[in-house]
């Protein structure tokens, strides 16, 4: 079992993990109550983003748990920060957590929302959690115990996300899933281009209408439709640039799915290969200071078969008595 030391308390990370799943749950439990309900109590917060009352249910019962869980690490939530309660995160260790990402999607009973927890420790995402509580769907990673799986709760299935894949390692396109609902899919596109097989363009708008297998691009937001396909093998990568601010994405949004890629033998960094930086930007306030750079999530298998060597064509063989 691994171990963590913060400020001379140690955790071990798999009983974190359990417990952390275990709360996502919960909290989606309450998020589902009040999206049957009649009443979500949607409203628009100051940075013109929608809260309701599933947000603000499921980060009060978020925060006290993990509280309890680890009294000595901050915890950093998006309604918190929102209210402005930015706690002290300089040494970078602390949670980070989304009470209700896809909010949208709440709110346009699309069923594409999750709650979102991670816990950053030295300044990397080393316990990742996604719970999709419309298909009562839990990801849940740890980097140290090197653990990822998936398990759905309505079929009382587990999958093991790092056992080896029965696919055989293939050459052809890139599967990328693109966000174009918030996306820059210019941007995009011209780092796809620089990644993808020679049929590939590249292009994400002409490319998904040729050929649905080269590129997923998907107008769904949040983190079940971002990191959860590079996940289960049904997309090779993730990209994102953000379409409306030129950069990359809140604390919060990212390091849950980056956790878990990692656990699953991926890797997530920034578009030139570097890792993502989780500590405050010190040349900005507020939440604006709170944001990873645009980053790419990459699977196992891609990484696989990235580094799989090109096979070499043998010289053709020499008849008998032919010229030598």
């Amino acid at each position: 079992m691994a171990k963590i030391t913060y400020k001379n308390h140690g955790y071990d990370t798999r009983i974190l993990l359990l417990a952390g799943a275990e709360t996502v749950r919960t909290a989606g439990m309450a998020i589902m109550d009040i999206y049957v309900s009649a009443d979500i109590g949607a409203e628009i917060k100051s940075d013109n983003t929608p809260v309701t009352k599933a947000d603000k249910a499921s980060e009060d019962i978020l925060l006290p748990a993990l509280k309890q869980l680890t009294p000595n690490i901050p915890i950093l939530s998006e309604e918190q920060v929102a209210a402005g309660n930015i706690p002290d995160i300089s040494d970078g260790t602390y949670w980070a957590v989304d009470p209700l990402d896809g909010t949208k999607d709440f709110i346009e009973q699309t069923g594409g929302f999750a709650v979102l927890v991670s816990l950053i420790h030295e300044g990397e995402p080393i316990l990742g959690l996604v719970y999709h509580p419309a298909q009562a769907t839990l990801y849940a990673g740890s980097v140290p115990d090197k653990i990822a799986l998936k398990r759905n709760d309505i079929a009382d299935t587990v999958e093991d996300l790092n056992a080896p894949s029965s696919t055989a390692l293939t050459e052809g396109n890139v599967r990328a899933v693109v966000n174009k609902s918030s996306g820059d899919v210019a941007k995009i596109t011209k780092f796809l281009e620089q990644q993808a097989a020679d049929t590939n363009t590249g292009d994400v708008e002409n490319q998904f209408k040729i050929n649905k297998q080269d590129v997923i691009a998907i107008k769904d937001r949040g983190a079940i439709y971002a990191f959860c396909p590079v996940l289960d093998g049904t997309a090779d990568i993730y990209a994102h640039i953000s379409k409306s601010k030129g950069d990359g994405a809140p604390f919060w949004d990212v390091a849950a799915g980056h956790a878990l890629v990692t656990a699953a033998g991926g890797k997530v960094t920034d578009f030139d290969g570097n890792k993502l930086d989780y500590s405050p930007n010190p040349n900005e306030t507020g939440a604006r200071a709170l944001r990873v750079v645009p980053h790419i999530a990459v699977s196992r298998q891609q990484l696989a078969r990235d580094a799989k060597p090109v096979a070499k064509r043998k010289p053709p063989k020499k008849r008998p008595g032919g010229p030598s």
